[in-house]
């Protein structure tokens, strides 16, 4: 049996939304923090990473102008590159091996570059790359479908076979299981990964605890029916589900991996539940 893989999730930028974009159906203009991941992956030597963080310059002002139309307050907050995330973690960019795009939006392949990723292959849902190629997004638009040096990166990542895209639930290596989900937007995707506490799911469509808790989608779902589905199939299928986007997985996940684990007894088995080693697709 392979060794369980260790999950350590990174705070890179924080976003404050209105209470409506959180929570489909509720009156709420009150302001939340939504917080942006980068999370590492380790098992053995092998290191991997969910996402790549948000970008800078002119696309980072590019996201908070068009945050701004819905509500002055909604601005990044960066709290690091991901490039100073590395270093910080003293992790050599040539030893990632793998990196798992949630959303193909810029706030989280904001540092997909040849700088960060010389070796790793990306994987990203086919779903939100058809519609950025042949539709019109409206939500978000073109623009915010990766950087331009993102867009330069992958056309390198396709000539050496190093993207990938899935369209279906895919095991990227034992113990993870990458998978497309839509809901928020075609290209969301969410991550199952085994650790040894249990598996742990991480769902880019809900953005807070409660979206998983009360089965709520986010307010701005394109697909609600989709979200909720997603949702409930996670948490059949999870021993500890958290949304992508609350800022409290830290404590959620040390108390889950500690045997501590407070929450919701749908939302969790304790790490010992029939779906403990037991990663499917």
């Amino acid at each position: 049996m392979s060794p369980p893989w260790t999950l350590k999730p990174v705070a890179v930028a924080t976003l404050p939304v209105s209470g409506w974009e959180c929570l489909m159906g509720r009156n709420d203009c009150g302001m939340r923090d939504l917080t942006f991941w980068v999370w590492i992956l380790r098992k053995g030597d092998q290191i991997g990473l969910i996402d790549a963080g948000c970008p800078s310059g002119p696309d980072l002002e590019s996201l908070n102008a068009a945050n701004a139309t819905l509500d002055a307050r909604s601005v990044f907050h960066v709290h690091c590159t991901l490039e100073e995330l590395l270093a910080a973690e003293r992790i050599d960019p040539a030893s990632i091996q793998f990196v798992l795009i949630s959303q193909l939006i810029t706030y989280c392949t904001g540092g997909l570059n040849d700088r960060n990723f010389p070796r790793a292959t990306v994987w990203c849902a086919w779903d939100g790359m058809e519609e950025f190629l042949t539709r019109t997004p409206g939500h978000p638009p073109r623009d915010f479908y990766l950087t331009a040096e993102s867009w330069s990166f992958f056309r390198r990542l396709l000539v050496e076979n190093h993207l990938s895209f899935a369209k279906g639930p895919i095991e990227v290596d034992e113990g993870i299981l990458y998978e497309p989900t839509g809901g928020h937007h075609p290209g969301s995707a969410g991550i199952r990964v085994q650790t040894a506490r249990g598996i742990v799911g991480i769902l880019e469509t809900a953005f807070i605890q409660e979206n998983i808790e009360r089965e709520i989608p986010i307010g701005i779902a394109e697909n609600a029916a989709r979200c909720r589905d997603i949702i409930r199939s996670y948490k059949k299928q999870c021993d500890l589900v958290l949304a992508g986007h609350e800022p409290s997985i830290p404590d959620r996940l040390n108390d889950f991996l500690s045997g501590a684990f407070s929450g919701d007894a749908k939302n969790s088995n304790r790490g010992n539940s029939k779906n403990s080693q037991n990663l499917s697709h």
